[in-house]
């Protein structure tokens, strides 16, 4: 499967390449469309993609001052996006195989901290005393994924794999403070790009195939709502795609319009995913040591009064150490002078 986050326009001028759908076609692929619009030229390239029996799932996204992707402040603007798409989707006379939901960061927190860092600092630590709401918002999530079944549509989710083992433990206090949420669908897809994460053997090791995961995205080709950010090589999605698929049933690949541009999807129409690829032991070390670190970020974070308590006795200690320090140096200078003088 691939991702593909274009607006209508230019998802219109990518499947002008009159061999991109016969090249889905022959690797039985699936898209994952982010609806960032609803234009007549989004429509025409579903329409194209339903004839051709190609599958496509309306991953929901949102405009960016409400937040872009799904998170623990939007589900009202969530439900109503869901309901705007499935209405257009039936008025138009196109097919949906199933609804995605991205549950990541709020774009509002990206821009505070590039703009105001103090600010998001206060937002983040006012979250963690909110935790009800935290767990009113997660709920409402739960009932949006209960009407996006009633309606007749499969449901899948893109997350973060870091949030279940926090879950696991118990505790939500990362998930509060950056709105990731620990969601369960239908079939639920975690975000493994190395091109990002770094360590691509200890990555997908330790949190795809150990946990015998049955899908997982793969990326980043390139692309996105930050094309800035750093892309993949040919030889690394290789690599990638190999060694996940020593255990995975389903690869996600993030996105199509990248693989287009590098000539990825010529390379892929043939793959062999059942050559050997060499391991790296040492990074499952590394990609652990980062999880026990994160982990305990949030046993730190799980008592808000106990952290704010230590960093301002923290606090106290330093201004302590400067008020020695600045009589040491006052006495020290005194001391000097009046040496000097005597000598005099």
């Amino acid at each position: 499967s691939f991702f593909n986050e274009q607006e209508g326009k230019a998802v219109q001028q990518l499947f002008q390449d009159s061999t991109l759908i016969p090249s889905l076609q022959m690797m039985h692929a699936e898209i994952r469309m982010g609806m960032l619009d609803l234009s007549p030229e989004r429509l025409e390239v579903i329409q194209r993609l339903n004839r051709a029996g190609i599958p496509v799932v309306a991953w929901l996204l949102l405009p960016k001052e409400k937040g872009y992707w799904f998170h623990s402040g939007n589900a009202r603007e969530a439900f109503e996006r869901y309901q705007e798409v499935k209405n257009w989707a039936a008025a138009s006379g196109i097919h949906f195989s199933g609804i995605g939901l991205d549950l990541e960061l709020d774009m509002n927190d990206l821009i505070l901290f590039q703009t105001n860092k103090w600010k998001l600092l206060g937002k983040l630590i006012g979250r963690l005393y909110a935790k009800e709401e935290f767990m009113a918002a997660k709920k409402a999530y739960e009932q949006l994924i209960d009407t996006i079944r009633k309606d007749g549509f499969p449901i899948e989710s893109y997350y973060i794999p870091i949030i279940r083992y926090e879950t696991a433990r118990g505790q939500t206090a990362l998930q509060q403070m950056s709105g990731f949420m620990d969601l369960k669908t239908d079939k639920d897809i975690p975000m493994l790009y190395t091109s990002f994460m770094g360590d691509p053997y200890g990555t997908l090791k330790v949190l795809a195939i150990d946990e015998k995961l049955e899908t997982v995205a793969l990326g980043s080709t390139g692309g996105g709502f930050d094309p800035t950010m750093k892309s993949m090589t040919w030889e690394a999605l290789e690599y990638d795609l190999r060694l996940a698929a020593t255990s995975a049933r389903e690869l996600h690949i993030f996105c199509l319009e990248a693989a287009v541009e590098k000539g990825f999807i010529q390379k892929m129409s043939h793959f062999q995913y059942d050559l050997p690829v060499k391991a790296y032991p040492e990074q499952i070390a590394q990609v652990k040591s980062r999880i026990h670190g994160i982990l305990l970020l949030s046993n730190i974070f799980s008592h808000p009064n106990w952290l704010i308590f230590g960093l301002f006795v923290l606090l106290l200690g330093l201004l302590y150490g400067l008020f020695v320090l600045t009589r040491w140096v006052v006495r020290r200078l005194t001391s000097t002078k009046t040496g000097s003088v005597k000598k005099r």
